[in-house]
């Protein structure tokens, strides 16, 4: 029996024999055992029908609070949850709606954590099938031409001398293709890692751009136009030629028109007039291996930028992205 309800049915009790104390007195001085015995039966009967009403009650709300405690619990089962539940009808039921509450609310935070950790599983399974679709794609187009051209040479011997070193340049070419992919994916995860050794010197930036755009033209037919003066800053030359790189062929890539690089005191920018990328994409275009869903817009590995932005990050510099759909984009690099 719960606690109030005791000291409840003890008052009843105490309150009987002081009844039946008062009756046993009044007795006594009239003399009327007639009379004490019809005092005595209504008195029982009395409390009889007090203490089954009072306990009528106690067994419904009882019964109410018990049924809500049960239809709580099976809450729990539900994919959603109740995280609630009290109740002032007595100190015991009062603590046990109070654990359950607390019961309630643990669950549901492991409930949402499951299905956090269940679409970061989904989302990581999707990118690795992406990544791996990737890197099968772009290694598979070079060796598909070596295989080709190889297996020409040696089946046709009658081949002329000048399509022969045709053939093998090609072969060569895409030789060159497949170590630089490697190259890259090594650079990105040593990057990743913190594990790619530095070598800073003090280096003319200005400079350092001009010797890779020659480099780059004798790849890309299109004109490339370097505006500036000397600028003379520490960097790892050779890591911070590749960011440069990677942001002037990216900005060849998906754009037709000239290509401009800016360097001043404190910034380089590389500035294109292509097809531009939309906010949502700005915000992931340098996360490694993101690639944006549009045809138009193939981030190959999707591994240059995030080349960039982690050079940019060992070098503690920063990155900043302007771009606008149809209308170009803006690579910043603020020393």
């Amino acid at each position: 029996m719960l606690k109030l309800h005791q000291i409840y049915f003890r008052l009843y009790f105490i309150l009987f024999v002081v009844l039946f104390g008062v009756v046993l007195v009044e007795v006594y001085y009239i003399h009327s055992f007639e009379k004490l015995a019809l005092v005595l039966s209504i008195t029982f009967l009395m409390f009889l029908l007090v203490f089954f009403i009072y306990f009528s009650k106690i067994t419904t709300k009882i019964t109410q609070e018990v049924t809500k405690i049960i239809d709580f619990l099976k809450s729990l089962t539900k994919k959603e949850k109740e995280n609630y539940i009290s109740s002032d009808f007595s100190k015991e039921f009062k603590d046990i709606t109070k654990l359950l509450t607390k019961i309630a609310n643990i669950l549901i935070k492991q409930e949402k954590h499951k299905d956090s950790y269940t679409e970061k599983l989904e989302l990581s399974n999707t990118q690795k099938d992406e990544i791996i679709s990737a890197i099968s794609h772009e290694f598979k187009n070079p060796i598909a031409v070596i295989n080709g051209y190889s297996e020409t040479l040696l089946n046709d011997t009658q081949i002329p001398q000048n399509l022969r070193k045709k053939f093998l340049q090609k072969i060569h070419k895409n030789g060159v293709k497949l170590t630089n992919l490697i190259d890259t994916l090594r650079l990105a995860i040593k990057l990743d890692e913190n594990k790619q050794k530095l070598n800073f010197k003090d280096t003319d930036i200005y400079k350092l751009t001009l010797d890779i755009v020659e480099d780059i033209k004798d790849s890309y037919d299109r004109e490339i136009k370097v505006f500036g003066e000397h600028t003379m800053i520490k960097v790892d030359p050779v890591l911070f030629g590749i960011a440069i790189r990677n942001l002037v062929e990216n900005a060849i890539k998906y754009s037709e028109n000239e290509v401009l690089i800016m360097i001043q005191n404190d910034t380089l920018s590389v500035i294109d007039k292509g097809i531009g990328i939309s906010k949502k994409d700005i915000e992931k275009i340098t996360d490694k291996f993101y690639r944006v869903s549009n045809n138009t817009w193939n981030n190959s590995l999707g591994l240059g930028l995030s080349i960039v932005k982690n050079v940019v990050k060992v070098h503690s510099f920063k990155l900043q992205i302007k771009s606008e759909l149809h209308k170009g984009s803006e690579f910043i690099i603020r020393f």
